[in-house]
């Protein structure tokens, strides 16, 4: 699907040279804050190199991990349109090179260019459907099937060889956990159980997916 796709390569040249003629660049350190929440600023990201990390916490510390974002793709777009403060958290995963567009210019080029805009609604429109599918897991399904789809959507990012899929670096139980809306603890104990089933591996910094195709079947079963 084309709207899988990176959101910047999605655009043509046109749109790319007109974003790239009025933005900055930054760098940013591992773990250093990108976006922080309840900022008032409209400004646009585009991540150009690494990896950074939509999320918020709760009172009691708890992660809320809403998305990883990589390499291509926008960020920061709501406040760029809606003018209101910033609704999570943006951490860089690793060392990160990012392009910062204001407001102003970003509004600019969504009006004068229409390809920018209509690949910024099929990228609203993935987030929203991503939203609405994590939602209805979080309200109906239990942690075991919860993790098993999040492992599956990590897999087809990457596709799958002869049924297998290796992630890399393989997420952590905490990363996991704040994803699938749970405590490490609980991811823990199924993966452990996945393991002992040689459904998953851990092989150094990767995890393999022995049987992406009988993973989605347990998923699937009814309790």
């Amino acid at each position: 699907m084309t709207s899988s796709l990176p959101f910047m390569s999605r655009l043509d040249n046109t749109d790319l040279a007109a974003i790239a003629r009025r933005w900055s660049e930054c760098n940013y350190r591992h773990n250093e804050l990108i976006i922080a929440h309840g900022d008032s600023d409209r400004d646009v990201f585009f991540l150009l190199a690494g990896r950074a990390r939509v999320t918020m916490f709760s009172e009691d510390g708890r992660e809320i991990a809403y998305r990883d974002i990589t390499p291509g793709e926008i960020f920061g777009e709501l406040a760029g349109i809606d003018g209101k403060a910033r609704s999570a958290s943006v951490v860089a995963l690793e060392p990160t090179r990012v392009a910062r567009l204001t407001g102003v210019a970003f509004r600019d080029i969504v009006i004068n260019h229409p390809n920018f805009a209509w690949v910024l609604l099929e990228h609203l429109s993935a987030q929203l459907r991503r939203m609405t599918d994590r939602v209805f897991e979080f309200s109906t399904l239990v942690v075991r099937k919860r993790l098993i789809l999040e492992l599956s959507r990590r897999a087809e990012e990457i596709g799958p060889v002869n049924g297998q899929v290796s992630i890399s670096p393989a997420p952590t139980h905490s990363e996991l956990a704040a994803t699938i809306s749970t405590h490490r603890e609980a991811v823990s104990r199924e993966m452990s159980a996945l393991a002992k089933k040689g459904l998953i591996e851990r092989r150094g910094r990767r995890l393999i997916l022995h049987d992406l195709a009988l993973l989605e079947r347990l998923a699937a079963k009814k309790e």
